[in-house]
């Protein structure tokens, strides 16, 4: 859900410009700049007041600007053959992976091998890799950063998901240098979220992270008890999140549609991309509401004029739709306890990270699992860029935060 829009002027008299460096949370779903300024952590908005952007890339005219964000994210519904989005499923993967197969499988762009054996995706006929994708969506964080500041930024600390192997890391880290960033540590996002609670009323001990983003699925226990953190372990499914959600509902959308016009939306790029945002928003409401409607206007063209796509959607049946992926991520969270020889109550609470984690039935299911208290002391969807530029802070100052 995404954040406020209003947004306090940052007073950049008290910039230490020479050793200043933001946080970023390089999400599946969206990407968000941080930054302490005196004693504050502020996530950076754009022009517009948007304080995240959707991680989307489309290059809709040959050798023309790109466009990134909310224009690119449109655009997955008007133009999907030149239209990239979470690309960071993909960083560091290797094209003949299972899991990279069945995506790119599904996605309405052409791809293939590279010569290092990682996914590239042909747009206009010239190839780009995924490390290439992704670094402009860096180059658009730094670039909004500068705008919102008014001096320039070339280091960050970036936030990765607890399940990015070195490999995943260093293509992460290839693509903010290639955006023109140094980056002067690597955080992962469960560890940043809990840095980000660290002053809610109640925080100590050990702790969980459960962290259910849009791409990725992280559970993190952490020894938060004294001043230097440490991480006891972690865990993680790298092909989990509410981008999933989304897919299952417009599954059922789509198999209902085909049983009434003999029509399967799933063969229609466009359509389909249509049906997903319309899923999507649909289970945003339902954080809310307790009944939302899928709705795609026009979707099919018959003798009979135009007919839409329109289909009512309570809680109930999005909690049972969601019921399996959300054991998975309970699934994680227990063989993450196992390794360290820990029960549910041994913890002094479980924090909730990540935009899925709004969906009460995301909520319910972590509560009965847990049987101890549930809490979103810093907005989820924002824990974990605040978290970064926390520990970028800690980083310019010489202070260590975050232990081994």
């Amino acid at each position: 859900m995404p954040p406020s829009r209003r947004s306090e002027p940052i007073d950049v008299s008290a910039l230490n410009k020479s050793d200043l460096i933001v946080g970023i949370d390089f999400g599946t779903s969206y990407t968000s700049v941080g930054l302490v300024v005196g004693n504050k952590v502020r996530l950076l908005s754009d022009a517009a007041g948007d304080k995240m952007f959707p991680s989307v890339i489309s290059l809709p005219v040959r050798g023309g600007a790109r466009v990134i964000g909310r224009a690119a994210r449109d655009m997955l519904a008007t133009d999907p053959t030149r239209t990239v989005a979470s690309p960071k499923r993909l960083l560091g993967r290797r094209f003949d992976e299972q899991e990279v197969m069945t995506f790119l499988r599904q996605a309405p762009y052409k791809s293939g091998p590279g010569p290092d054996g990682s996914p590239v995706i042909e747009i206009w006929g010239e190839p780009y890799s995924v490390t290439q994708l992704c670094s402009y969506l860096f180059t658009h964080a730094r670039e909004l950063a500068e705008q919102a500041l008014g001096v320039p930024v070339r280091r960050a600390v970036i936030a990765v998901p607890v399940t990015f192997d070195d490999a995943r890391v260093r293509a992460a880290t290839r693509a903010a240098q290639l955006a023109g960033l140094e980056v002067v540590a690597v955080i992962d996002e469960p560890t940043a979220a809990a840095l980000a609670n660290r002053y809610v009323p109640g925080f100590g001990g050990i702790i969980g992270v459960y962290d259910f983003g849009g791409g990725t699925f992280d559970f993190s226990l952490v020894d938060v008890s004294r001043s230097v953190f440490q991480v006891l372990t972690t865990a993680g499914d790298t092909w989990l999140g509410g981008d999933d959600l989304d897919q299952v509902l417009a599954e059922a959308a789509a198999n209902q549609f085909w049983r009434l016009h003999k029509v399967d939306l799933r063969r229609q790029a466009v359509e389909w991309q249509r049906l997903l945002f319309a899923c999507e928003q649909a289970k945003r409401e339902l954080s809310t509401a307790d009944l939302a409607t899928i709705h795609v206007p026009e979707v099919l063209r018959t003798a009979d004029g135009m007919v839409d796509l329109k289909l009512a959607i309570d809680r109930a049946t999005l909690a049972r739709a969601s019921a399996s992926l959300i054991e998975r991520t309970l699934r994680v969270c227990d063989s993450a306890l196992a390794k360290v020889g820990l029960a549910p109550k041994h913890l002094s609470a479980v924090y909730l990270c990540g935009g899925t984690t709004y969906m009460p039935a995301v909520q319910s299911a972590v509560s009965r699992h847990f049987g101890i208290e549930l809490r979103t002391g810093i907005a989820p969807d924002q824990a974990v860029c605040l978290g970064a530029a926390i520990h970028a802070s800690m980083v310019a100052s010489g202070r260590a935060v975050v232990g081994a």
